[in-house]
């Protein structure tokens, strides 16, 4: 790959995505929601480190200068990130986002280029699924050549400051009680840079076409991961559903050992900690 245009440019996996994708020399077409004047903290802190890189440019999606460019420029792949997989609730601007869904299913449709699409490997009937199916279904509804990805669980430097692991890592940073309740509750769970590499890989022609799950391949990572950051917590047993229909398992092969992947998350947490005080104060 040579280009590409990354839907989600702000989001977990579609920020640490563009730095897989820098590295590998890639050249990136960054898009989210807001304006770069409209920018939160931290994502001016995430714009700040990549935005010198020439082969990084960012454009919202209310702009018309970016859907002008994708038209004009020669794209080998979109990844669709702009939602994020492990939110339960309240996702924003849904209706406009699966406009958005449509047209970049479309547009690739158009060129011959491959569409992939981050996805959640939640199963439960609840809004996190209900939202994902509804997006999935618009993929498949107007793209051809796509891959779906679903993810459980996903951990790593920029976790967004809603999920626990987060939480945890932060309260122990800053030296703060643990008085909130934990109320999400996985089974797999998968290191961020380890999503992103086989991201990067399923943008490859020929690639993962069609709808998968990625797992580790380890029984209840997730609750691994809580006994280590809080070993007293009880943990409520998740039992692991049937996989849906038509999908395939994609099982990571050299992950991050889960703790040195908590080790990488505590020190960025370490590094940007008055930017996540100052967001868990609001």
């Amino acid at each position: 790959m040579k280009c590409v245009c990354i839907v989600g440019a702000w989001t977990f996996i579609g920020y640490n995505l563009i730095e897989k994708m820098l590295l590998e020399n890639v050249e990136v077409y960054g898009i989210d929601f807001d304006r770069r004047e409209n920018l939160q903290k931290i994502d001016e802190e995430k714009l700040f480190l990549i935005g010198r890189n020439a082969s990084f440019s960012y454009y919202s999606l209310q702009e018309d200068e970016g859907w002008q460019l994708l038209e004009e420029n020669e794209i080998d792949t979109v990844y669709f990130c702009l939602y994020e997989p492990n939110r339960k609730t309240g996702f924003r601007d849904e209706q406009i986002g699966m406009q958005y869904v449509k047209r970049m299913g479309r547009f690739c449709k158009r060129k011959g280029i491959k569409f992939v699409v981050l996805s959640s490997a939640e199963r439960e009937n609840n809004e996190n699924s209900q939202f994902f199916t509804k997006l999935e279904e618009q993929v498949k509804k107007h793209s051809e050549y796509y891959s779906i990805l679903r993810v459980p669980a996903v951990y790593g430097p920029w976790q967004p400051s809603f999920m626990a692991y987060h939480r945890l890592l932060l309260s122990d940073v800053i030296n703060s009680e643990k008085t909130f309740t934990i109320e999400e509750r996985y089974h797999d769970l998968l290191y961020v840079e380890d999503v992103c590499v086989c991201l990067y890989s399923s943008g490859e022609k020929g690639a993962y076409v069609g709808t998968y799950e990625i797992g580790s391949g380890e029984e209840k990572l997730w609750e691994q991961g809580m006994k280590q950051l809080q070993p007293n917590m009880q943990v409520m047993d998740v039992v692991q559903s049937e996989k849906r229909d038509g999908e395939q398992m994609i099982i990571l092969e050299k992950c991050v050992p889960l703790v040195e992947g908590l080790k990488k998350q505590k020190r960025h947490i370490k590094q940007y900690k008055e930017l996540y005080e100052e967001r868990s104060t609001r």
